[in-house]
Order: C-alpha cells, then sequence, then structure tokens
C-alpha cells in the first residue's frame, strides 16, 4: 500500500529551492567558548549579561524569591489587608490605612517564642513559632482569635516549624528537626509527611501547584510536584516568574516593601514595618555591550552564496543588535576565527524592526560564521530570539541573458537587485509547494478539517479530539462502500469511539526484557450492533432442536387476531397490516440495538452525536435502539475485563436487621475489637451499677 508521503511531492531543494537553518534556544545557538552574551533561562534568547552582585536570586534570605512574592513574614488576605510578623519584638502587626503606618495587633493571650513564617488564607491566619515546642497556631483574621493550634502527631515529636504556605487549601508546614514537609488539612488532620525535605526557610505554591523550596544561604530553590518529587531547582526570577501572578507591591533586595499609594504618605517600609528610605537607584543592571561568536553553520554545498538572515528579536528604546557573517570553504579552527580581522567580517544591513530581514554580503563559501554584538543603555537588554538563515542564493538572474551576469561585480549587483522580485515569487512558490499537504487527513490544519470532510459528506463533531477527527477522516471514505450494512455501521461505530488500535495488535516486547513466551493477541473489538432478526429461534427441518428458545410455526408466532379463532380480549392485537403470510419474517427484520458505554453518551450533545451518526449510516426503514453499557462485571452473564468492568472498592459488609443477604453482600472477615472496660474518673462513676457489653462471637456481624 503506497503510504501518504508518496503520493506528497518532494520536499523543496535546490536547485530550485533554497534550504534553511534555524538558530534559538530550543535548536542550540552553536556559541563558540568565550562569547560574552548570556542565555535567558527560561526563554533561551540571546541576552547582555547582568552585572555581577546585581541580579535578583530566588534564594534570597527575606524569602520572596527575588522579589516575586511578598517576604515569608508577610501576607496579604482576601480582605487586602497586609500583616506583618516582626521577628525581633514576637508579635503580630497589620497596616492601618487611617493611620498609614504599621499597628501592634492585640495580642489575645499568645505568646510568641520563635516566630517564623505567616501565611493567610480563606479568612485565616497561619503563624509557625519554632519555639520549644513547635506550634502552629491558626487565628481568625477578623477577630484575631485563636481558632487552633496544629501539630504533628505525637510520634513525630519534637518538631521545629520554619514555613508555611498554603496548596489547594491544604497547609504545608516545613519541619527542619525532621527534615519533613507535613501536610495539614484544612480542618485540621494531619495528611502526611514527606520526609528528606532538609531544612527550608520559606515555601512558595505557583499557580500550577508546584511547590518550591528556599532553602538557607542557597541562591536555587528546588522545584517539586505535588506528590513531593524533585522536578529540578532554579536560581534566576524571570524564569519561573510566569508561574506567580504579579507581586502586590514591590520588594526590595533587603525585604523592604514599597506601599506608595496604599494611603496618603505611605512608602518603603521594612521586615519590622518601620519606615525607611527609598533604596537606591541602581546604575545599570546589565552590560552596556558584549558580543559572541556562532557557528560554523555547514551548507554541504562548495562555493555556497549564503542568501540572507532573518532575525526575530525584543529591542528596548536604546538597544540594538549588529550581525556579521564570514565564509569560509574549510571549516576553521575557533581559534582562527575569534582572530580574523574586522575586515573579514561583513554586516548585514537589517533594518531596526523587531523582526526584519537582510542578504547576507560575506563571500561564497560552504561553511559560515555569524558574529552577533548586543548593545543597550544597562537598564534594559535586547533579546535575540531567533535566527532563520537561508541558503543558497538561487537568484532570477538564471533565466536572464547572460551578459547581465558577464562579471562578478554585475553578478552580484543583479542578483541583490533581482532579490527584492524573487521574495513575492518564493512566497508564491513555496505555498504551492504545500498546498498538497491540505488535502491529506494527517497534515491538513485543525481548521481545514471540516472543509475536508465536506468533500466527501462526512460529518465531523468539534466535541471529538483532534486525533479522532483526523482518524475518522481518514478512514470514512473506505466505509462507503458498505454504508447501510452492519459491517459500515460498526465501523462507523468504532471510529466514533476511537477504538481502532486494539484488534489484531500484540503487546509489544520490552528490548531489555529476558526471552518470554509469545504475548497474548489483544481482545477482539466488541461487535456494538446486534440485528433483531437473529434473535429468531425458529425450528428447520433436519437442523432444529426442541428447547426452551425454540418456536414453532404458527398463528401464536405474531399473535394476529383473527374472528372465531384466537381473538381473545386482552390476549391478542389489532393489526391493520393485511400480510399474514409474511408476518413471521417482517418480525425484527428491521430493528438494530447499538450497545456503546455509558460515558460516551452521559450527556444531551454526546447522544445527540450518536444519533446524527446513526441517521448517517443507516438505512430510512431501519428503527436503531442504543443500549449504553455501564461499568459491570458479572460473572457467567456479562464479563468484559478492558471494556465494561470497572475495579471498585470492596464492600463494607452488612448489619444485621438493616441489610438483606443477597447479590452484593458480603460478610465481615474481622470482628472489631471490644470496648475497653470502663475507667474510673472518664467513663463511670462510683455509686452507680456500670454494665459492660460482652464480645460478640466469632463470626457473627454486629450492628
Amino acid at each position: 500500500m503506497t503510504s501518504a508521503a508518496a503520493l506528497l511531492p518532494p520536499p523543496p531543494r535546490p536547485p530550485h529551492d533554497p534550504l534553511w537553518q534555524s538558530l534559538d534556544g530550543c535548536l542550540g545557538w552553536r556559541l563558540l567558548p568565550g562569547g560574552g552574551l548570556a542565555e535567558h533561562p527560561g526563554t533561551g534568547a540571546l541576552e547582555l549579561p547582568p552585572l555581577p552582585g546585581v541580579a535578583r536570586r530566588l534564594g534570597e534570605a527575606n524569602g520572596s524569591l527575588g522579589g516575586l512574592l511578598l517576604p515569608g513574614t508577610m501576607a496579604l488576605d482576601s480582605a487586602g489587608n497586609l500583616w506583618l510578623l516582626d521577628r525581633a519584638r514576637r508579635v503580630l502587626r497589620w497596616f492601618d490605612r487611617c493611620l498609614c503606618r504599621f499597628v501592634d495587633a492585640p495580642c489575645q493571650g499568645i505568646a510568641l517564642t520563635d516566630p517564623r513564617a505567616l501565611a493567610a488564607d480563606r479568612g485565616r491566619l497561619y503563624i509557625v513559632d519554632a519555639g520549644p515546642p513547635g506550634r502552629l497556631l491558626v487565628l481568625d483574621a477578623r477577630a484575631l482569635t485563636l481558632r487552633a493550634v496544629w501539630a504533628p502527631p505525637r510520634a513525630a515529636a519534637p518538631w521545629q516549624p520554619t514555613a508555611v504556605a498554603v496548596r489547594r487549601g491544604d497547609v504545608l508546614v516545613a519541619d527542619a528537626a525532621n527534615g519533613a514537609l507535613h501536610r495539614f488539612t484544612p480542618w485540621g488532620g494531619h495528611a502526611g509527611a514527606w520526609v528528606g525535605m532538609g531544612t527550608v526557610s520559606r515555601i512558595a505554591v505557583d499557580c500550577r501547584d508546584d511547590i518550591h523550596l528556599v532553602r538557607p544561604c542557597l541562591e536555587a530553590v528546588e522545584i517539586r510536584d505535588g506528590t513531593g518529587r524533585l522536578t529540578g531547582t532554579e536560581a534566576d526570577p524571570a524564569a519561573v516568574a510566569g508561574r506567580f501572578p504579579p507581586p502586590p507591591v514591590l520588594v526590595d533586595r533587603s525585604g523592604a516593601v514599597d506601599l506608595t499609594g496604599w494611603c496618603p504618605g505611605a512608602g518603603w517600609y521594612d521586615l519590622a514595618g518601620t519606615p525607611v528610605p527609598p533604596p537606591p537607584p541602581v546604575e545599570g543592571l546589565y552590560a552596556t555591550t558584549a558580543t559572541a561568536l556562532l557557528g560554523p553553520l555547514d551548507s554541504r554545498i562548495a562555493r555556497c552564496q549564503w542568501h540572507r538572515v532573518i532575525r526575530d528579536a525584543d529591542l528596548p528604546a536604546h538597544g540594538a543588535i549588529r550581525i556579521e557573517t564570514t565564509g569560509a570553504e574549510t571549516d576553521l579552527p575557533d581559534s582562527v576565527i575569534t582572530t580574523l580581522p574586522a575586515a573579514a567580517w561583513a554586516e548585514v544591513p537589517l533594518g531596526a524592526a523587531a523582526r526584519s530581514e537582510a542578504l547576507i554580503l560575506s563571500p561564497p563559501g560552504r561553511y559560515l560564521w555569524l558574529r552577533l554584538t548586543l548593545s543597550g543603555d544597562g537598564d534594559a537588554t535586547p533579546a535575540l530570539r531567533r535566527l532563520d538563515i537561508e541558503y543558497p542564493r538561487l537568484s532570477l538572474r538564471r533565466h536572464l541573458p547572460a551578459a547581465f551576469g558577464a562579471d562578478p561585480v554585475s553578478a552580484a549587483f543583479a542578483d541583490r537587485f533581482l532579490g527584492i522580485f524573487d521574495r513575492g515569487f518564493r512566497d508564491i512558490e513555496a505555498r504551492l509547494d504545500g498546498q498538497a499537504a491540505l488535502f491529506d487527513p494527517r497534515s491538513t490544519p485543525v481548521a481545514m478539517l471540516p472543509w475536508l470532510a465536506g468533500w466527501i459528506g462526512a460529518t465531523l463533531d468539534r466535541r471529538w479530539p483532534e486525533a479522532r477527527r483526523r482518524d475518522y477522516l481518514r478512514q470514512a471514505a473506505r466505509l462507503f462502500a458498505c454504508r447501510g450494512t452492519w459491517p459500515g455501521l460498526r465501523g462507523a461505530l468504532l471510529l466514533w469511539l476511537g477504538w481502532t488500535r486494539l484488534d489484531g495488535l500484540l503487546q509489544p516486547a520490552a528490548s531489555c526484557a529476558r526471552p518470554c513466551p509469545a504475548p497474548s493477541p489483544c481482545p477482539p473489538l466488541p461487535l456494538l450492533v446486534l440485528e433483531h432478526w437473529k434473535l429468531r429461534r425458529w425450528l428447520f427441518l433436519g437442523a432444529g432442536r426442541i428447547g426452551d428458545a425454540a418456536e414453532l410455526w404458527g398463528a401464536a408466532l405474531m399473535g394476529r387476531s383473527q374472528l372465531d379463532r384466537t381473538a381473545q380480549a386482552g390476549g391478542t392485537r389489532l393489526d391493520t397490516t393485511r400480510d399474514p403470510l409474511r408476518d413471521p419474517f417482517h418480525r425484527s427484520a428491521h430493528q438494530v440495538t447499538v450497545f456503546v458505554p455509558a460515558h460516551a453518551v452521559k450527556d444531551r450533545p454526546s447522544r445527540g452525536a450518536l444519533d446524527r451518526l446513526l441517521r448517517d449510516n443507516l438505512p430510512a426503514q431501519v428503527q436503531a435502539q442504543v443500549a449504553p453499557v455501564h461499568p459491570r462485571m458479572r460473572i457467567g452473564v456479562q464479563a468484559s475485563i478492558g471494556f465494561d468492568s470497572v475495579v471498585g472498592c470492596w464492600p463494607s459488609g452488612i448489619t444485621l436487621g438493616e441489610a438483606a443477604l443477597g447479590r452484593a453482600t458480603v460478610l465481615p472477615a474481622a470482628v472489631p475489637p471490644p470496648p475497653l472496660p470502663p475507667r474510673l474518673g472518664r467513663d463511670s462513676r462510683l455509686g452507680r451499677p456500670t454494665a459492660f457489653p460482652p464480645s460478640p462471637p466469632t463470626g457473627q456481624a454486629t450492628s
């Protein structure tokens, strides 16, 4: 069978179409050693390097993750109140907008010994007090009353809480004494702990519900998923800035916050809530200029004239990117490239726009090197996101008389001049080259799938996954030859359900596994369609067997009403169709039952999609009945592993007097231990008789 790729035109290649090479953070920049440019950790773009000691780090001591969050001792509740934990004075403070300053909150009889961290969520304040004994205080944010004191079970004592954060309602608390991360439910229950976490000074949860752990004296933070598994480390705040919401206020390197605009006269406040002068402006964050060499790019074409460069970059107001190129016929060592004179480099005349293109003016050569020079004012940096290099230069001069290229200078000028017109022709040719891919369901854009389906009269549901729509469109034409038949309807249903990769496939064996017996084939796909004429149990001469499912030919087969013979009130039916001789053949002749999983028709849109599918694939005279198959498993009746069976929870047993023995009832195997005897001072009193219930006999169910 010929593949679809063999029917498509060959990929563009010289001598009629150019080639491309791309450089970016994903494909690699091919930087030569010793370059002065820095690669952005998040986007991979080339930028000016930050000045030493100026760049913020995620592991700052104040716990603000480089200014992305409030410090670990500050919290903003849902009402917009800013709370602060003064560790030196061991008091809780909040910012009074009327007084325009931080004020101490009433203690309410709560004495803090070593406050470490603060968090706010759903009208509650969580205060971490690491002093012995370690406590997590839960306060009401409005009344400032103590609601609870949380601690892990006694088996984990002693513990030393150092940080707190809220994730999906659960409260995470770092335990430095046990190197664990405890999880508490919103009502205070202990949901477990992740061990092996070490000492943590700040916990932060991003918008993806990933957990960021800050450790003392480390610039990088650990990133863990919802199960506590380590997924990576990061030190640059810009790499994870998109995972957190914008900070409510500006946070300085020292932890001071800028509350300017909260009230008249407000300014900067330190971690104790004391007004401080604004931090001095930073004179330059980045280097003003830096250079890097890229290459070599191999065209694998002798004497290749590299055509043009397309640049995609971010340029600030005072930033610029300069690109120079040089070529050679052999792969030169890096030491030679770094010592080339300035005359060996030819500048690419790019425009001032962020996305621009220009011709390469360096001499022909199989290999190409690029020299990038980024410049700025120090406050911002240009960012080079991507470079696309087109080669070789296929000029329209090849269609002109030879006089236009008699000498190299004239030929070069003609090639550059005709490049203006070649760009428009090349765009049209590229569109024509890719037009054939629009007619293949595997390569056409998603928006073109309904248009392509209209060519063959197929109907696609937009709620289907993209892969199912493409697969259905590929195989729908094959089913047209058998539309209206049992195989055609079953094939359409299998495509609609997405069950196309089970029949006839074998389980793949691991390459590193030892030799084993041949794996068993996968179970065949279900039939899905039941034609009611197959339910006839008629007796045939020489092949029939009398039994409980056999039917004898006679007047009772259809139950027609005949005067003076079978007409009985309430026992026979009246029928206006006058064809008694062929009535048995008409019985169940135009009816089918379609079995589909119940989840496929759980709502009205899904059921409507199935009804449309049945109307398109069934003859008009056939009546279809849909039977949703719910997940169940009944041995001897229905037991199909993988299609309609679900492994559920084990029943919890029955209670005598409240449940009846029958299907789906289980007697408990173990008897709960008898209650403890009464204890003096707790559940018994002197002077009154106390009855202790006897233990039930073994095997007897209790209520």
